[in-house]
C-alpha cells in the first residue's frame, strides 16, 4: 500500500503553513498585556502567557501593541515540524483501511469476546438523575422510558494500548482546557467563540453530520472540503471514521451493535466508547463510507490528519496571540466542542421530549439544541435522518439549518431534503403521545 506521497504531501503542507505562521508572528499583534507580565521573563507562568521573550529585551510595537517575537514563533514552528514527521509516522504504522486511489469494502464480525448486555457484572442499573433530570429538560415532565441501562465495566477491565493512548490524550486536553482561565485575555476568548463557531457549527453539525453522514445537501466541491476542514479542526477524527461511526449507530440504533448507546451505559454514551476498541469493533468495518473513501480529499485527511487538527493551529494560534490564543483558542474550544457533540449522544438519548414515535431513546433537548446549533432535536434527527432541518418548529433553534438556507440563497447549496409528509403521518404518536 502506497503511503509516501501523500505522507510527503503532509510534511510539505505542515512546513508552508509554519512559514505561513512565522510571517503573520511579525505582522499580526499579539493581545496587549500589562507591563508587570509583559517584562517578565519567557519561562515563568507570566511570559509564558505573553509569549515575548525574555525580561529586559527590547519587543518592536507599533502603536504601542508588542508583537510576537520571531525567534519564538520560529521555535514553535521547528517543534511542530518534528511533531508533524512523527504524527505522520505514528499514522503510518497504524496502518489505513484505504487503499491508495479506491475505496475499500469491509467485514468485521463481532468478537467473541464483546459483552453482551445481559452478560454484564452491574446488571440493570438506573440512570442516575433520570426522572427527576428529565423535569428540567420536559416541560410538562413526560415520562419516555424508565431509564434502567446496563452500564459497561468503564475502568476495572483489560485496557487495549490503544485505550491507553487515547485516555492520556482526553486527559492533556482537557488539563490545557483547565488551564485556560489562567491566560485569559478577551482576544484569546473572541478565539475560542470564532473556533466554536468555526469547528463546531461548519465543521460537525453541517459538514460532518448533515452533508457527509446523511447527505441532507449538496455544495459545490471546493466548499464541501472547506467545510470537512474545518470539521477535521474540531478533533474529532478525520470525516472517514467519524462519518463511518455515525452510520454505525444509525444503522444499529440501541442494538448491540450501536457504536455508542445510552443502554450501555451514560458514560459510555458521553465518551467511554472512545477508549474501548474491543467493545467498539464494529467501527474497523469503514465499508459504510466509502463515498468518502473514493475521494482523495478525504483519504489524504485520513494519512495527515494529526497535522491539520494539532499541530497547525497551535503554531498558527502561537504565533497570532501567544500562549492565550493555545489555551483558549484549542485546548478550550477542543474540549468545549468536544462535550456539546458529546451531549448529542448522551443527554439527548435520556432526556427531553419525543414528538415523534421513533421507537427508540432518542429526544428532543432544548439545552443541546442550542448550545450544539440545532443538534439536539435528536428525536426530529431519528425520524428523519437525512433532514437538512433538525428544528422542525419555529421556536426548535436550528442554527445550522438557518445556514444551510442561506447557502441556498447564495446559490451554494442545493437538493435539501426535508422530511416528507407520508413519513411524519407514520411516525405521530397520535394519540398515543404520553401524557
Amino acid at each position: 500500500m502506497q503511503r509516501r506521497p501523500l505522507t510527503s504531501c503532509g510534511l510539505l503542507a505542515a512546513l508552508a503553513y509554519v512559514l505561513s505562521s512565522w510571517t503573520a508572528g511579525t505582522l499580526f499583534a499579539a493581545p496587549k498585556l500589562p507591563d508587570h507580565v509583559r517584562n517578565t521573563g519567557l519561562f515563568t507562568a507570566q511570559g509564558l502567557a505573553s509569549g515575548h521573550a525574555a525580561a529586559g529585551s527590547k519587543k518592536p510595537s507599533v502603536g504601542g501593541t508588542s508583537y510576537a517575537s520571531a525567534s519564538q514563533v520560529s521555535l514553535a514552528a521547528a517543534a511542530a515540524l518534528v511533531a508533524a514527521v512523527a504524527a505522520a509516522a505514528g499514522r503510518r504504522r497504524s496502518g489505513c483501511a484505504m487503499a491508495a486511489g479506491k475505496a475499500v469494502k469491509e467485514t468485521v464480525e463481532r468478537p467473541a469476546s464483546a459483552e453482551r448486555r445481559d452478560e454484564r457484572e452491574k446488571g440493570a442499573r438506573a440512570v442516575p438523575g433520570g426522572e427527576s433530570g428529565q423535569r428540567f429538560f420536559s416541560v410538562r415532565n413526560r415520562q419516555f422510558w424508565d431509564y434502567m441501562v446496563y452500564p459497561r465495566t468503564y475502568f476495572n477491565r483489560a485496557w487495549k494500548g490503544k485505550d491507553i493512548g487515547y485516555a492520556l490524550f482526553f486527559i492533556a486536553i482537557h488539563l490545557g482546557a483547565a488551564a485556560a482561565p489562567f491566560y485569559f485575555t478577551w482576544e484569546a476568548f473572541a478565539v475560542f467563540l470564532i473556533g466554536y463557531v468555526i469547528t463546531g457549527m461548519f465543521g460537525i453539525t453541517l459538514s460532518y453530520h448533515r452533508q457527509l453522514a446523511h447527505r441532507s445537501f449538496t455544495t459545490p466541491k471546493w466548499l464541501e472540503y472547506t467545510f470537512a476542514y474545518c470539521g477535521a479542526l474540531a478533533l474529532q477524527s478525520h470525516p472517514i471514521n467519524w462519518v463511518s461511526s455515525h452510520r454505525h449507530h444509525h444503522g444499529g440504533t440501541e442494538t448491540e451493535e450501536d457504536v455508542h448507546s445510552p443502554l450501555d451505559g451514560f458514560w459510555w454514551s458521553h465518551m467511554g466508547w472512545l477508549m474501548d476498541t474491543k467493545n467498539t469493533w464494529m467501527r474497523q468495518n469503514k465499508g459504510n463510507a466509502t463515498d468518502l473513501q473514493s475521494q482523495w480529499f478525504y483519504r489524504f485527511l485520513a494519512k495527515t490528519y494529526p497535522i491539520h487538527a494539532i499541530v497547525m493551529p497551535i503554531v498558527g494560534l502561537y504565533a497570532l496571540g501567544g500562549m492565550p490564543f493555545v489555551m483558549w483558542g484549542f485546548f478550550a474550544r477542543v474540549v468545549w466542542v468536544w462535550h456539546m457533540t458529546w451531549m448529542v449522544n448522551s443527554v439527548s438519548h435520556v432526556w427531553g421530549f419525543q414528538d415523534w414515535n421513533t421507537g427508540d431513546k432518542s429526544m428532543n433537548n432544548w439545552v443541546v439544541g442550542m448550545l450544539a446549533f440545532g443538534e439536539g432535536w435528536h428525536n426530529n434527527h431519528h425520524a428523519f435522518e437525512n433532514s437538512c432541518r433538525h428544528g422542525l418548529k419555529w421556536w426548535q433553534v436550528d442554527c445550522t439549518w438557518y445556514t444551510v438556507k442561506v447557502l441556498e440563497t447564495l446559490g451554494l447549496a442545493k437538493n435539501l431534503k426535508y422530511p416528507t409528509e407520508s413519513k411524519m403521518r407514520r411516525l405521530s404518536w397520535g394519540d398515543a403521545v404520553p401524557a
